[in-house]
């Protein structure tokens, strides 16, 4: 049976070969911001569509994303999306979980995200404003730094991301503890352990990374409980989302110098106000939630849903499915 996939011509025209050499019976259905979609030359709403499957790329992630997922919810013939996020936070999702339609996330920013951090955390422990001061004040300043070598690292959410963030760290001599709900071994960890274990491990954490999605479980996990258990003078990394710090206390305990310094890339609201203490603070490092914005995470996207094509047309399990009822059940 011919399968009807939505996507946006963009994205279209770029994998145009690739979907051509994979031999299936597709019928490709150009799918527009606003949520329209042209079947037979003839433009309407998604849900008057026969399409079965939808590609959300990030071309379609303009101003009005909430309607272009409410427009999918909303489809009587949709089963399967495939989507540019890795976390599903956005409300429009749990509306197309609750239909039970099959979700693709994307893990297509993990390489990224894991280099970004290590930018970060090579920035903080080589002092490397210091050096650039030095070079342009003329200065022969001999200036010593921190090594990665021998710390230990606490990865909160060690899913694709966060096995990214350890491997790196253990390609630099690292110890890495790695957190996930199942508490499973994992690659590229010394340890991983449950999140009811968290908080015995904070204290031997030099570099504590949040990559764990936003959940009923993970809301304003970072407090001042969480805060005081960290090791003295800690890196505290934030690559997941805002809803995951309480911001009061983060502030407090950069301001007490308890943390060392806070790498953000995410913050609640987005953007980030301008009145907001962060910008300003001296131990912080902000970013305007770009740490995805490598120049090879569109490519390994579309890499996914190629790969996903054949396994969703052969009735088999999705790479990065997610379990849609864990992930109704641990909504915030």
């Amino acid at each position: 049976m011919t399968l009807n996939v939505a996507l946006h011509p963009a994205a279209r025209d770029r994998v145009s070969d690739r979907l051509a050499g994979l031999d299936l019976p597709l019928r490709l259905l150009p799918l527009l911001e606003d949520g329209r979609c042209t079947v037979d030359g003839r433009s309407g709403p998604l849900a008057e569509a026969p399409a079965e499957a939808v590609w959300l790329t990030a071309e379609l992630a303009g101003r009005d994303f909430d309607g272009c997922l409410k427009a999918i919810a909303a489809s009587p013939t949709v089963r399967w999306v495939q989507t540019f996020n890795a976390g599903l936070d956005h409300p429009g999702y749990r509306a197309i979980a609750a239909r039970g339609i099959r979700i693709g996330a994307s893990s297509a920013q993990a390489v990224a995200i894991s280099e970004y951090v290590f930018a970060h955390v090579l920035d903080l422990y080589q002092g490397l404003a210091e050096r650039r001061a030095a070079q342009a004040a003329v200065e022969w300043k001999p200036l010593p730094f921190r090594e990665i070598a021998g710390t230990r690292w606490l990865i909160v959410g060690y899913g694709n991301i966060g096995q990214e963030i350890g491997k790196r760290a253990k390609a630099f001599g690292a110890r890495v503890a790695g957190v996930r709900r199942s508490g499973a071994p994992a690659p590229h960890a010394d340890e991983v352990c449950r999140m009811d274990e968290l908080a015995a491990r904070l204290g031997d954490a030099d570099v504590v990374v949040l990559c764990c999605p936003h959940s009923s479980e993970t809301d304003r996990l970072v407090d001042t409980g969480f805060l005081t258990a960290m090791k003295p003078g800690a890196v505290l990394v934030n690559v997941a989302r805002g809803g995951v710090v309480d911001d009061a206390a983060l502030l407090e305990a950069l301001d007490s110098g308890r943390v060392g310094a806070a790498v953000l890339d995410v913050f609640e609201p987005e953007p980030l106000p301008p009145d907001s203490r962060y910008w300003t603070h001296p131990s912080v490092r902000l970013t305007g939630h770009c740490s995805f914005a490598g120049n090879g995470t569109s490519g390994r996207a579309d890499d996914l849903f190629i790969a996903n094509l054949p396994r969703y047309a052969a009735g088999e399990a999705l790479v990065n499915e997610v379990d849609l009822k864990v992930y109704l059940e641990t909504l915030p």
